[in-house]
């Protein structure tokens, strides 16, 4: 089944239909064939993948992002699973240059703190001479609970290559192969999981748009890790990025997403969850 979505994927990817091109094409009739194409997602993140979107130089984002209980357990009664109270993740990622960006965040299973970098090595242009954008990310995660592990054995980490297409005003697709490690864990699990992460954007408006991602996990695998799987709404205000969604897992890093997970969304594991994102220009004021 997961090799059947990675070709699919893949083809998709390399080879959309033409009407899809054929927008892109309308596109570059007012633009120059090395412009760069902007606005491939309209967020750093998805539902909680990273996108190839990096911040402007001295532009800092806020996001916080939330998760709720499970729908599926007395929803009525347990108001759509907000009775069990929310994950939370608040994070700050700031714009060294166009391409480069570093970024802190606090999750509160685990007391985790993280720190990410992610660096954007190409960008599709109109022209098609760079037919992708192309960006790389690492992340290391603190477990700060006290569980008995020594400081070097609570340490996790990320690191993954994001390709995306935009391959029109209103479709953009991004493939991430991805690899997670915790130094130290618990019988049955494994210290390390690779993942394909799979997402896209389709936009409705200058507002609105739908998103969907979806995580296989390949080869060895934790006892009970599940492919987590999110679909959403982006809703866009100017200076503010709404995202609400549907999603399968607790976990708001990407380690914690492809090797802790264990619920299934195909089977009614599914939660509520929202971020909010806020860009601020910490540069100086033009006169």
């Amino acid at each position: 089944m997961f090799k059947t979505v990675v070709i699919i994927c893949t083809v998709l990817f390399l080879n959309m239909p033409s009407l899809l091109l054929a927008q892109m094409e309308r596109e570059r009739v007012t633009g120059q064939p090395d412009e760069a194409v902007s606005e491939t997602f309209w967020a750093p993140k998805l539902a909680g993948m990273s996108t190839v979107e990096t911040l402007g130089e001295k532009n800092m984002n806020v996001t916080i992002m939330h998760n709720f209980g499970p729908l599926n357990q007395e929803p009525f009664r347990n108001f759509l699973g907000m009775d069990f109270g929310a994950t939370v993740r608040l994070g700050i990622d700031y714009g060294i240059t166009e391409q480069w960006s570093v970024g802190v965040a606090r999750t509160s299973p685990q007391k985790l703190y993280d720190f990410g970098s992610k660096l954007r090595l190409f960008q599709q242009n109109r022209g098609g001479s760079i037919p992708i954008s192309v960006a790389v990310k690492g992340n290391l995660g603190i477990n700060t609970n006290e569980n008995g592990f020594s400081f070097s054995e609570r340490l996790n980490f990320l690191g993954s290559v994001m390709a995306a297409r935009k391959f029109s005003d209103t479709f953009s697709l991004q493939l991430t192969p991805m690899y997670a490690h915790f130094n130290r864990v618990f019988e049955g699990q494994e210290n390390g999981h690779f993942a394909l992460g799979i997402g896209g954007e389709v936009h409705l408006s200058d507002r609105w748009a739908l998103m969907a991602e979806y995580f296989p996990v390949f080869g060895d695998r934790s006892a009970g890790t599940k492919n987590a799987f999110s679909v959403g709404v982006n809703i866009e205000t100017g200076g503010h990025v709404f995202q609400l969604f549907f999603k399968s897992s607790n976990w708001h890093t990407e380690q914690h997403v492809i090797s802790q997970n264990t619920e299934d969304f195909w089977a009614g594991d599914i939660r509520f969850g929202f971020n909010v994102n806020r860009v601020f220009w910490l540069g100086a004021e033009q006169r």
